[in-house]
C-alpha cells in the first residue's frame, strides 16, 4: 500500500466521519473505497468512449463502402 495525504474541508470531513461510523468503517477505509470506485468509473467511461469511437468508425466505413 501507498500512503497519501488528503486535505478536506472541515464540513466534508465531519460528514465522512459520520458516514464511516454509520457504515462500520474507518475514515481511511471509506476513502479507499471512494477512490477505488472513482478509478473504476473513470476506467469504465474511458473504455466506453474507446468502444464508441470504434463503433462509429466501423459504421462510417461500412456506410461509405455501400
Amino acid at each position: 500500500m501507498s500512503d497519501i495525504s488528503v486535505t478536506l474541508p472541515a464540513e466534508l470531513y465531519k460528514k465522512l466521519q459520520s458516514l464511516s461510523l454509520k457504515n462500520g468503517r474507518t475514515v481511511e477505509d471509506s476513502l479507499e473505497l471512494a477512490v477505488a470506485e472513482y478509478v473504476e468509473n473513470c476506467e469504465d467511461v474511458y473504455n466506453t468512449d474507446l468502444n464508441s469511437v470504434s463503433s462509429l468508425e466501423r459504421s462510417f466505413f461500412f456506410s461509405a463502402a455501400e
